[in-house]
């Protein structure tokens, strides 16, 4: 039996989202972990949680999806 390959478009599509997942939850990781926050600071905050959640769901649901093997 031969392993299945993944098309590189999942490739690219997934080091995408990985890389833009972690680059958000370590802005947040950061931001959160500073005593106090401008009213900026805040909103940059807010929405790198957003985006860490939604590439986390995205992640889990790109490594759910069924290959076809060839």
């Amino acid at each position: 039996m031969k392993p299945a390959k993944t098309p590189p478009t999942f490739n690219l599509i997934f080091a995408t989202v990985l890389s833009l997942t972690l680059g958000s939850g370590g802005a947040a990781l950061h931001l959160a972990s500073q005593p106090t926050l401008n009213e900026a600071q805040t909103k940059v905050l807010n929405s790198a949680i957003v985006l860490w959640t939604t590439g986390t769901t995205t992640l889990l649901g790109l490594l759910s999806t069924n290959k076809p093997n060839d």
